[in-house]
């Protein structure tokens, strides 16, 4: 589908040319002169709502001139505004951004760009004043921006029957082509191209020459790529409908709107489908990108693009921000340093010069809102990436001096210019083969989002204000008037200073230094200054580790694979080591021009002589002979805090803490040789724990003063050993044969009842004989003892 009309407005003889078509797809134009910029763009305006609701072009209105022979101006007299929409429009846009000058000229040309390209075109051909406007018909305007709606004119002029075609089409239901195009939306070359490819059917050329479209033919007209996305973004519709808000309040104040009437009360944007959304939704939940992650991006991105990403993701600036800091915003004061942000740079500015005329500047000497101007503690880290930058970049190598009027981040291609676009395109390509593009991620890693990671970092930190953090991302102190007005930032930036710490802390912790080592070049354009000193920039930059050659003969680049042969370990550790900073990498394209993770050399010695020089836990244990687990534990339990690395996590002891591990093993190795814990005990006693509980209790078993990091209970071994001996020989007595008479053999002999005989069994006369099954027996001895009793006579 073609581009939608416009038209034109160029500077010429001092003063304005605006033209148009003067249809959809004609060749001639409309043109007409004017004074001033405002008055073009007001006829402008006019003109493509005319066009589009195929009415003819108006004749602009021009001010009056002033009365010749007075010697003096006129007084100007009350500026006559029509009530169509694009005049009001127009003159609400001339009033508050070029009278008032509501916001800067930026602002103005994105809010007449979305009156030109979205309110305009749909409200002008429904209505002949602004009175008319509707409920209905802004609810429908809503609807059409996000998509969900097909109300686009061409659409429904085409998908219209031929009885239903504009009063144009002749008797046979033909138009021309130049009609055709504008029905269909399309310009005439791209009408043209569509008919010569077969997709009007029955078109054909009369005996004038002219081509001639019957109107069922407009059915079958399709784009080259189908439908594309056209639902605009919540927020865009959100400035759109405030736009729209507030050129009625303009047209109620000046009598062209009836007072206390407004059709877009309760309307609020709505969201696109994700179907027609022009930029699509994150699959996942955003989240901030750690330290480590970012290193990793970092390490694909040259010098000058990595003083930028560690500005943002530290220091939370925009990237204007970033790109519009000078050499002499940054003050060195020895280890921390100050950072005054309060300019923008890195891409070209419309702003206002002394004189009101608006201007194309490469840096604005304000920031993006009053409360953006602000004073930063560095962190210490930080610090030493800008004095490597400022001596590489800004320092002349053959007197020393430092130009403080030059941009801190300096410019590729040409000086001081430029560096945003060139910036996102290296940051998105970095991501992307970290895999952490949004392809894998499910959302996309931007500039702003480092800006994001640096906020949530403070947001979930303990002890820094609320007020420290919101102007530490340069926002303002508070909402009310107390902290938009009355409240300054600190004399002495005393609690910036917490955070700088902070900040120092957790990059120490995580990745150590922000001087990310990179094999990636700068290539400076041959205007820029810098070109000719480019050796002097290679050599600091080397020099400090940031920048690494390839192609070293005397210091090659090791693979995973070379790195775990030198240092003894496996690959899959020495991979991981070099991806998390353990080792200083880079990131280089193999043979095949894949980028892979390399390791200097000489900084895998350096490590290697590290780790010779300290006691890994890990190693110790492998001394020792027992699991991680069980060191790890005695460690603890002495109460021992050794180091930790910041990127690989390890632990490293000195030698008073091994001595100390070391003794706590063979103490604990005694104490197994002599002892058992009461569980071991219990199985090889074959007796419950409950049991062996009670016989340590009683002392039959005697308790290990000593234990282990467990804290389990042991007993020793000897005594178990006993109990062991004294249980088996009690087993082993043989029990001497009982006689004994069945139950039925003494009730039938005594002549007593059963009942009588189990009373005197419960009262101790008669014994039963234990052990015996389903029968009961009476010993014999229990039995004569009875039958001897006096009062029971002989049997």
């Amino acid at each position: 589908m073609s581009r939608p009309l416009a038209g034109s407005i160029r500077r010429r003889q001092g003063g304005w040319c605006a033209s148009i078509p003067e249809h959809h797809g004609a060749i001639r134009r409309r043109e007409e002169r004017f004074a001033t910029e405002a008055e073009a763009r007001i006829w402008l305006a006019q003109a493509v709502a005319a066009v589009g609701a195929g009415r003819s072009i108006p004749d602009p209105v021009r001010r009056n001139p002033t009365a010749p022979g007075t010697g003096r101006r006129a007084e100007p007299a009350a500026p006559v505004i029509r009530p169509d929409i694009a005049s009001v429009a127009n003159a609400w846009m001339a009033a508050a951004y070029e009278d008032l000058r509501r916001g800067g000229p930026e602002r103005a040309d994105r809010v007449r760009r979305m009156v030109e390209a979205y309110l305009v075109p749909w409200f002008a051909p429904r209505t002949t004043t602004i009175a008319d406007v509707t409920y209905f018909m802004a609810h429908e305007w809503l609807l059409q921006l996000v998509g969900r709606t097909d109300t686009q004119s061409a659409t429904m002029l085409r998908d219209q029957a031929p009885e239903q075609l504009p009063r144009t089409a002749d008797a046979a239901g033909e138009v021309g082509l130049a009609e055709a195009a504008r029905i269909c939306g399309f310009s005439l070359p791209t009408l043209r191209r569509r008919w010569q490819d077969g997709q009007l059917p029955g078109a054909y050329r009369d005996a004038k020459g002219h081509i001639r479209v019957p109107a069922r033919a407009l059915r079958h007209v399709h784009g080259a790529t189908g439908p594309r996305p056209n639902g605009l973004s919540k927020r865009y519709v959100s400035d759109a409908l405030w736009i729209l808000r507030k050129i009625m309040a303009f047209a109620r104040a000046n009598g062209l709107f009836p007072p206390g009437f407004d059709p877009t009360e309760g309307l609020d944007a709505p969201l696109p489908d994700a179907a027609v959304a022009r930029t699509g939704r994150p699959s996942s939940q955003p989240r901030p990108l750690s330290l480590k992650e970012c290193a990793q991006i970092a390490s694909h991105l040259h010098a000058v693009h990595q003083l930028v990403f560690w500005l943002q993701r530290i220091m939370g600036l925009r990237i204007s921000e970033a790109f519009g800091l000078l050499v002499g915003d940054v003050v060195d004061l020895g280890e921390t340093g100050m950072l005054a942000v309060q300019g923008q740079g890195g891409r070209t500015f419309q702003v206002r010069d002394d004189t009101g005329t608006i201007v194309a500047v490469a840096r604005k000497a304000t920031a993006k809102t009053a409360a953006g101007s602000r004073v930063l503690v560095v962190p210490a880290k930080l610090m030493e990436l800008l004095r490597v930058a400022i001596e590489a970049f800004h320092t002349d190598p053959d007197t020393g001096e430092i130009d403080p009027t030059a941009r801190l981040v300096p410019g590729i291609h040409q000086s001081s210019t430029g560096g945003q676009l060139g910036y996102h395109q290296a940051l998105a390509v970095a991501a992307g083969n970290e895999d952490l593009g949004t392809e894998h991620l499910g959302f996309r890693v931007s500039s702003h989002l480092l800006r994001k990671s640096c906020a949530t970092d403070l947001a979930w930190s303990a002890g820094i204000e609320d007020s420290v953090r919101r102007r530490f991302m340069g926002h303002r102190a508070g909402e009310d008037v107390f902290g938009r007005i009355y409240t300054l930032d600190h004399p002495d930036v005393a609690p910036l200073a917490k955070v700088a710490a902070l900040l120092d802390d957790t990059i120490a912790t995580q990745i150590t230094t922000l001087l990310t080592p990179t094999t990636r070049t700068v290539h400076w354009g041959t205007t820029n200054p810098l070109c000719f000193r480019a050796d002097h920039v290679s050599a600091v930059l080397v020099a400090a580790g940031w920048q690494v050659d390839p192609g070293d003969p005397d210091d090659p680049l090791c693979d995973a694979n070379r790195v775990a042969e030198e240092l003894g370990i496996v690959a899959t550790t020495a991979r991981r080591w070099m991806t998390d900073g353990t080792i200083r990498s880079v990131v280089a394209p193999d043979g095949d021009g894949v980028p892979r993770r390399y390791s200097r050399l000489s900084d895998v010695w350096a490590h290697r002589d590290q780790l010779a020089g300290v006691i890994r836990l890990s190693d110790l244990a492998e001394q020792v002979g027992v699991r991680y687990d069980e060191i790890y534990r005695s460690m603890h339990h002495l109460g021992l805090n050794p180091d930790q690395h910041p990127t690989s996590r390890e632990l490293t002891l000195t030698a008073e803490e091994a001595e100390a591990l070391r003794t706590e093993h063979e103490r604990v190795r005694a104490l197994h040789r002599r002892s058992m814990k009461l569980p071991a005990a219990a199985r090889q006693l074959k007796l419950s724990f409950t049991t062996i509980r009670l016989l340590a209790t009683r002392g039959d078993i005697e308790l290990d003063p000593e234990t282990d990091t467990s804290g389990a209970r042991f007993a020793t071994r000897a005594s178990v050993e006993a109990c062991w001996l004294a249980r088996n020989e009690a087993r082993r007595r043989t029990a001497q044969p009982v006689a004994t008479v069945p139950f039925a053999e003494v009730v039938r002999f005594t002549g007593l009842g059963r009942r009588t005989v189990v009373d005197l069994i419960r009262a101790g006369d008669l014994q039963e004989l234990p052990g015996r099954h389903n029968t009961c027996e009476i010993t014999t001895a229990s039995l004569e003892a009875w039958l001897r009793a006096p009062g029971h006579g002989e049997i």
